[in-house]
C-alpha cells in the first residue's frame, strides 16, 4: 500500500477500541487537585478546542470532579508543552495533549521521542483535511494548484501551524505525489497560520473540515481538494472532489490523544482512560463529532501506546521519503 495513504493505519483503531470493561480490571485512582491540560498550540487552535470541549464535559457531567485548566504552551512546534510535561516525571496533575507535533518535531528536530517517554492513556478523536485556496485565486481546483507549482517551483505557498505538523505532513505528501515544490511557511499555531491566510498572504491552506467550511461559508476561502478517501456528503463539501479524484494520490486522517507524564502511577493512568472514554460516550461529545465533521474512534492504555508507536513510525517514513526527518 502506498505511503501517502496515512489514514489507512488509522483505521487499525477501530481494533483497538478501549472498554469500561477492560479499565474496571486494572486498578484505578483518582489524582487530587486541579488537573492542567497541557496544549502544545494556541488559544483557538483545534488542539485547544478538542481538549476545552472534552474538559468542560468532564467537569459539566459530573465525570471527573477536579477542577481542570487548559493551560496553552504552544511554540517549538509543541516542543514547549511536551517538554514541560516531561518534566514532571511522575505528576498527577498534568496531562499532555498528543496533536501529531508531538510525533513529529522530535523527528524533524532529531531530538528523542516524546511517545517512548510519555504514559500513554488515550486516543479519541480524528479529522480529516481540505486544502484551501484564497476566494480570489484563479486556481479553482488542484490541477490548477499543481499546475502553478510546476510552472513557478517554490512560488506557491502553504501556511502552516509548525514544522512538522500535521500541514506540514500534508504538503509534502502532495509535493511528493504531485512532483511539485512548495513553500511551507510554519507559524506558532494553527491559528495563527489561519490568520496568514485569511490576510491573503500565502495562497494555501490545510484546515480541518469545519475550520474550513467556517471560512467558505464566510467568503474567505474556497477548496481545492479533501485529503480523504471518499468524497464528503455535507452541504458545502458534497461538490468538492478529493485529492486523488484530481490525480494526487494522498489520503491523510489527523488525530489527537492524551498522556501523562513519564512514570505516571498506572492506576492515575487508569482512571483517566476510564474518565475519557466515559466523556467520549456523552451525547454532548457525539454532538460536538457531528458539528465539527469528526471522526471518534477510542483506544485506550496500552492499545494507545500500542496504536502511538506504530504512528510514530509511520511518520518517520514519511518524514524521511519527504525530506524532513532529521538525518
Amino acid at each position: 500500500m502506498s505511503f501517502f495513504k496515512l489514514s489507512a493505519s488509522l483505521a487499525l483503531c477501530a481494533t483497538l477500541a478501549g472498554t469500561p470493561a477492560a479499565f474496571a480490571q486494572e486498578e484505578m485512582r483518582a489524582p487530587e487537585g486541579p488537573i492542567e491540560f497541557t496544549v502544545g498550540a494556541g488559544a483557538g487552535g483545534s488542539p485547544d478546542i478538542i481538549m476545552r470541549t472534552i474538559a468542560q464535559i468532564m467537569n459539566e457531567e459530573g465525570i471527573v470532579e477536579n477542577p481542570i485548566v487548559i493551560q496553552n504552551r504552544s511554540g517549538g512546534g509543541h516542543s514547549n508543552a511536551y517538554n514541560h510535561v516531561l518534566g514532571l516525571p511522575g505528576n498527577e496533575s498534568t496531562l499532555l495533549t498528543l496533536a501529531s507535533p508531538v510525533f513529529t518535531t522530535p523527528i524533524v528536530q532529531g531530538t528523542d521521542s516524546v511517545i517512548d517517554q510519555i504514559t500513554p492513556i488515550a486516543g479519541f478523536v480524528q479529522s480529516e483535511l481540505v486544502l484551501l485556496t484564497t476566494p480570489d485565486s484563479p486556481y479553482n481546483s488542484l490541477q490548477d494548484f499543481v499546475a502553478a507549482a510546476k510552472e513557478q517551483p517554490g512560488r506557491v505557498r502553504i501556511a502552516g501551524g509548525a514544522s512538522g505538523g500535521n500541514d506540514h505532513v500534508a504538503t509534502g505528501l502532495v509535493e511528493k505525489a504531485a512532483d511539485i515544490t512548495l513553500t511551507y511557511i510554519p507559524h506558532e499555531s494553527g491559528s495563527a497560520a489561519r490568520a496568514t491566510f485569511l490576510g491573503g498572504n500565502v495562497e494555501g491552506h490545510f484546515a480541518t473540515l469545519a475550520e474550513g467550511l467556517e471560512a467558505i461559508n464566510a467568503g474567505q476561502a474556497k477548496a481545492l481538494a479533501i485529503l480523504s478517501a471518499e468524497r464528503r456528503t455535507e452541504e458545502g463539501y458534497a461538490d468538492v472532489p478529493t485529492a486523488s479524484e484530481q490525480g494526487v494520490d494522498v489520503v491523510y486522517t489527523q488525530f489527537w490523544g492524551v498522556g501523562g507524564p513519564p512514570d505516571l502511577d498506572p492506576a492515575v493512568a487508569a482512571w483517566w482512560a476510564d474518565k475519557f472514554e466515559q466523556a467520549t460516550q456523552t451525547a454532548r461529545w457525539q454532538e460536538s463529532l457531528t458539528a465539527n465533521m469528526q471522526l471518534g474512534e477510542f483506544y485506550g492504555l496500552e492499545e494507545a501506546g500500542e496504536y502511538f508507536a506504530r504512528e510514530q513510525e509511520t511518520f518517520r517514513t514519511v518524514l524521511t521519503q519527504v525530506g524532513l526527518a532529521a538525518q
